[in-house]
């Protein structure tokens, strides 16, 4: 080899490499690394302590014991179909009330439709453990209040129920509640295109003489199908890493699903056992990522079906004659399940010194005692200051950490950026379960766990900034892409570096987005619930755990306080970020 070869390679080589780049971006990547650091590196741990028996802290070497154990087991493969099959139905009817209201609110003359698009919003201030806790105060076989009505009634005809006749803690009574929950969401992933569909086709259709329902069947909701199906594979993905109610009412009714099957592994069995835990881990999220493949290849390729234009029209309503207040009732019903029902039973609960099935008798042992006792309680004020400041870090960091790697995707040209864009949304794959499962193997082995954050809440903000980045990136890299990269480029030339420029002259321009991400994250932060009860210890309880702990010790009367306070706090931040979505809405058209 020539002499000049050596210096000829190695001039080659920084030619290739962009050093300036790297120079000038440095802060942004050395803000990726962080936040790839904090996803790969528990989702990592989870996959090694698969492979090692003992406590993650202390192994004891390695081996297929862990994966031949589970696989061996039928109640993994139990708990594998109740979680496909309560994902399926409850999508099912899911996905059958959110375009039912999102056809009469947009595009009928159903009364009220402008109170009921606010209205439909109301069921995300409803945790998901609330929702499920007031409802085995409903339909609990014994004391629930319904069921008691309905014995009464029919004793009335001769009929005699010893219990029930209807049991939340069965498989129906899990889908039941799946079904109605999952409504909002699917809602605001379908009602745009209602809105913005072009009506030509239903023109066409009522020229040829269609009523509404065939129209509706024969025209809308075809013309309406890849955005439906999108919204569905969505909410299967969400309704198979659910919890709250696997938790609150299946595991009562001895039914396992996977998320429940891992918790019980690790908080409830004795002795604990972190490798099955892994084990089971690890198959739920390779079934969750396959799920995520799916959708994403179906949400990319989905315009080739679409029929809505960048006009500036309004579809014509349609007119429903005499179904309009047969609707506007079927609505009524759904809000009084989804929200009236499990909050008024919560709102009795808390204020009766112990549980009684409502009556004009129990109503005089009526006591503000359970929330003097919450605000008077020092426990309590330190469990508001954990939520509180678990909300507000939680919320900040994630939104920093998606806003400086969304514009890294964006604005990069290299080959790279799909491959981080992919690796930041893996996250909404992965179930909170899991995540909180990865974390505490990750930050019980060495080396991190010389860092002693396990117990701390620095682990549960990392839990829910991996859970929640995947959500806060979709909605800065579409943010981003809406401001031209020549405003960016005029403050470099005026010497500012890349951080300054994206904190002054980007993120003002982009704040109606990063409001409306912050505020969703500190609402789901607050709600939050899987994460936490796994990662909770006695320094770091947030009101979550603090109302499980309640109802676990038999004091409904307390949680259902704590239930109430926590709802009427969320009510108003999920108004406010229905506000900062509207704005960032206006500002993208």
């Amino acid at each position: 080899m020539a002499s000049g070869d050596p210096a000829r390679a190695l001039g080659l080589m920084r030619s290739r490499i962009p050093w300036d780049a790297i120079r000038n971006n440095w802060a942004v990547i050395a803000i990726i690394a962080f936040l790839l650091f904090l996803i790969l590196v528990p989702i990592t741990r989870l996959l090694i302590n698969s492979f090692l028996l003992g406590h993650p802290s202390v192994p004891e070497g390695w081996t297929l014991q862990n994966y031949t154990a589970a696989f061996s087991m039928p109640i993994f493969y139990s708990a594998l179909v109740t979680t496909i099959w309560i994902a399926a139905v409850g999508t099912f009817v899911t996905l059958a009330l959110a375009v039912l209201f999102a056809w009469l609110i947009e595009r009928t003359d159903m009364p009220g439709r402008n109170l009921a698009w606010s209205l439909i919003l109301i069921p995300m201030a409803i945790p998901g453990v609330l929702f499920a806790l007031g409802w085995t105060l409903l339909l609990s076989p014994k004391i629930g209040a319904l069921n008691i009505y309905l014995r009464d009634f029919f004793n009335l005809f001769g009929v005699q129920f010893e219990e029930g006749p209807i049991n939340i803690y069965t498989l129906g009574g899990l889908i039941f509640l799946d079904g109605l929950r999952g409504v909002t969401t699917v809602f605001l992933m379908i009602v745009g295109s209602f809105r913005m569909m072009d009506p030509s086709l239903e023109e066409a259709a009522r020229v040829s003489k269609a009523g509404a329902a065939a129209t509706f069947f024969q025209v809308t909701l075809p013309a309406m199908l890849p955005a439906v199906l999108a919204a569905a594979m969505y909410s299967f993905i969400s309704s198979m890493e659910s919890f709250e109610a696997p938790l609150a009412v299946g595991l009562p009714g001895n039914i396992f699903v996977l998320s429940t099957l891992i918790y019980f592994t690790t908080r409830i069995q004795a002795p604990m056992d972190y490798g099955l835990a892994a084990v089971f881990g690890v198959s739920y999220m390779v079934l969750m990522v396959l799920l995520l493949v799916v959708y994403r290849r179906f949400v990319r390729h989905s315009d080739r079906f679409s029929t809505i234009t960048g006009k500036g029209f309004r579809p014509r309503v349609t007119s429903i004659g005499k179904w309009r207040y047969p609707a506007l009732a079927m609505f009524v019903l759904y809000f009084l399940l989804a929200v009236v029902a499990p909050f008024a039973i919560l709102l009795w609960a808390s204020i009766l010194p112990s549980y009684r099935v409502p009556s004009w008798e129990a109503l005089s042992l009526f006591t503000w005692a359970n929330y003097v006792e919450i605000f008077e309680a020092d426990r309590v004020l330190n469990v508001v200051w954990n939520t509180v400041y678990l909300m507000l870090v939680a919320a900040t960091v994630t939104m920093i950490l998606a806003f400086v790697t969304s514009w890294g995707i964006v604005r990069s040209q290299v080959k790279g950026a799909g491959l981080l864009d992919g690796l930041v949304f893996l996250p909404h794959a992965i179930p909170g379960i899991v995540i909180a499962l990865a974390l505490i193997m990750a930050y019980l082995s060495p080396p991190l766990k010389y860092l002693g954050l396990y117990g701390s809440m620095s682990l549960m903000v990392m839990g829910l900034v991996v859970s929640y980045v995947a959500f806060g990136t979709r909605l800065m890299n579409s943010a981003i892409m809406q401001v031209h990269k020549e405003l960016e480029q005029a403050a470099y030339v005026s010497g500012a570096g890349t951080m300054r420029t994206l904190f002054t002259i980007t993120l003002p321009l982009l704040f109606p987005a990063f409001a409306a991400g912050w505020v969703w994250v500190a609402v789901h932060a607050l709600r939050s619930f899987s994460i936490p009860l796994m990662l909770a210890s006695r320094e770091n309880e947030v009101f979550a755990v603090l109302l499980w702990e309640y109802w676990e010790e038999g004091t409904s009367s307390l949680s259902s306080a704590l239930g109430v306070l926590m709802i009427l706090v969320l009510i108003p931040l999920t108004l406010l970020m229905r506000r900062f979505i509207v704005q960032f809405s206006g500002q993208q058209g």
